[in-house]
């Protein structure tokens, strides 16, 4: 009883290491957004060091999960890109966070949902530091039911 017990745990531990390994990922982080609200001049800031072994081709791809408090069916954001050169470029984006019928889209049981929305694809990315700013866009200057915002970078294979 004792041997098929161990044996058990060492199957789990093992099919969750192999779950968790995520070789695409080359950067993943999540900021929390405050609760009182993200205000509208919030901006929110990943800095990104590339490595000279990791440039090759990128997806980015955002980050959002929100609660029940999220009044709005969309969110807008704009993105701003800083190169390790020192060149920018300012993207708008609109990502659909419920189904027309009022029902939250994305992962989770509860209140919280999350999703990962694509946001560029085949990015050649040189070696260096770059900074991702994100700020919402919607017409409140207070935007309530956000929990955090991430940022990921995918190694294209």
């Amino acid at each position: 009883m004792k041997l098929i017990k161990l044996n058990s745990i060492a199957f789990l531990f093992t099919l969750i290491s192999i779950v968790s390994c995520d070789s695409n990922k080359v950067y993943d982080a999540y900021l929390p957004i405050n609760s009182d609200g993200w205000l509208l001049t919030d901006t929110l800031v990943f800095e990104v060091e590339m490595a000279a072994q990791q440039t090759q081709a990128s997806n980015y791809l955002i980050g959002l999960r929100n609660n029940n408090e999220y009044l709005f069916s969309n969110v807008f954001l704009f993105v701003e890109i800083e190169n390790p050169l020192g060149q920018k470029q300012i993207d708008t984006l609109q990502y659909l966070v419920a189904e027309p019928n009022g029902k939250w889209k994305g992962a989770g049981v509860g209140a919280i949902k999350s999703n990962l929305f694509k946001y560029k694809e085949s990015q050649v990315m040189e070696e260096g530091i770059y900074t991702f700013k994100i700020t919402h866009g919607m017409r409140n200057n207070v935007l309530m039911g956000l929990e955090d915002i991430g940022l990921r970078i995918e190694s294209v294979n």
